[in-house]
Parts: structure tokens; C-alpha cells; sequence
């Protein structure tokens, strides 16, 4: 039975994956940060993606066989007065990150890695989570530079997706953000991890994908 580590596994959408995964029979280890949506009857461990140490003692644990890394964080404001402090954390988390645990685990490893970026990296992003936006195409960049030299690291790039934190943001600011973008409907859970589920599978050959709603049905495409 393979060992799939989620970092940032400890949300709803983290939930979610890991009981699909599970389902799978994989076995599946959550990397948590601070809190936890709810209890699997799996194993937890605390990580913190900005700390190499925290890192290093996670891997040094156990034997993954695959990596999946959700860990993120935005903080959301008008780029005018959005400070160095905001810009740097969201980038140190995101992006810093994300290099981390992809440089140590490639380090003794040549499993897979699958890393969650987002369109907001691509096209749909706005003055408000410009620094979001920029982590979050750093780790296209990282995914697919990292990828010409190693074939198991992909990256995930979904719409806007239906889970708490999308829907705890103020309605009127996401309807106008969906239409914005043209986005129809919000990306359920299920549909992102189905798709992760099918890259584990090796369904795709292309290492960066988009996912996206296209007349009301989930659409993916190569980035």
C-alpha cells in the first residue's frame, strides 16, 4: 500500500482528498498547520512549510511514496496598500514553500509530487490577491522547470473551488469575481480530487494542467 502525504491536508478540501484517497486504499498521512476540519482515522503530523526543520523531521518519518501539497495562504487587499510584510508571507508560504518540500523530498526521492497553483497565476487574477497571484505562478514555473528534469512532478492550476474559505469570502465580491472571470458554477471538491486522483492513476501525460468550468461541466486542460 503506497503512503501519500498531504501537507496542507488539514482543510475541507483536505478532508476531502484524503477520504477519496483512502477509499483508494492508499494510505494517507496529513500534514497540518494550525487547526484541523475534521478527524480521519489516519495519522496527523504538524508541519510548517516555512521551516526546513519541520520539514526535514516529516520526511525523515516516514517513507512517501507520494506528495501532494496544498499548503497556502492569502491575505487579500488592494495592492496599494498592501505591505512588504503581507507581500512576503504570502510568498514564503506559497512559493518558499513549495520549493521546500518539493527540494527535499527530490532530494532522496523520485516518487510523485503534485503541487496546487491555481488560474490566478495564469489569468484571473485581480489588484486585490496580486501577491497570491504571483506565488501562485512561481509554482506553475517551479512545477514545470522541475518537471523538464523529472516527469513525476505535476501541478494543479483549478478555478475558483467550493470549499469553507471560498465561501466564508463576502457573496457579493465572489459573484462579481466569478463573473468577472466567467466562471458559471464553483469547482466542487470532489471534481478537483477526482482529477488528482486520476493523475496518481498516470491518466495524464501533461505535467501542468488547468481546471476550469466550461457550460457548466469541468474542463482541464494543458497549461
Amino acid at each position: 500500500m503506497k503512503n501519500i502525504l498531504i501537507i496542507g491536508g488539514g482543510n475541507d478540501i483536505g478532508y476531502c482528498l484524503s477520504k477519496m484517497l483512502m477509499d483508494n486504499n492508499y494510505n494517507v498521512i496529513i500534514g497540518y498547520h494550525n487547526n484541523i476540519y475534521k478527524k480521519l482515522d489516519t495519522e496527523y503530523i504538524k508541519i510548517d512549510v516555512c521551516d526546513e526543520e519541520s520539514i526535514d523531521n516529516c520526511f525523515n518519518k516516514y517513507e512517501i511514496d507520494i506528495v501532494i501539497n496544498l499548503a497556502n495562504i492569502c491575505m487579500d487587499s488592494y495592492y496599494l496598500d498592501k505591505t512588504k510584510e503581507e507581500f512576503s508571507k504570502v510568498l514564503e508560504t506559497n512559493l518558499i514553500g513549495t520549493f521546500l518540500v518539493n527540494q527535499r523530498y527530490l532530494r532522496d526521492n523520485d516518487g510523485l509530487i503534485i503541487n496546487m497553483a491555481s488560474t490566478e497565476g495564469i489569468d484571473t487574477g485581480s489588484l486585490y490577491n496580486l501577491d497570491y497571484s504571483v506565488s501562485k505562478a512561481g509554482i506553475i514555473n517551479l512545477s514545470r522547470i522541475l518537471s523538464n528534469f523529472n516527469k513525476n512532478v505535476y501541478c494543479i492550476c483549478p478555478n475558483w473551488i467550493d470549499s469553507d474559505s471560498t465561501r466564508s469570502m463576502d457573496k457579493d465580491y465572489l459573484d462579481s469575481e466569478l463573473k468577472r472571470i466567467k466562471q458559471s458554477r464553483l469547482i466542487t471538491k470532489e471534481e478537483l480530487c477526482d482529477v488528482i486522483l486520476d493523475v496518481i492513476n498516470g491518466k495524464y501525460k501533461d505535467n501542468i494542467l488547468r481546471l476550469d468550468i466550461k457550460e457548466g461541466k469541468i474542463w482541464i486542460e494543458k497549461v
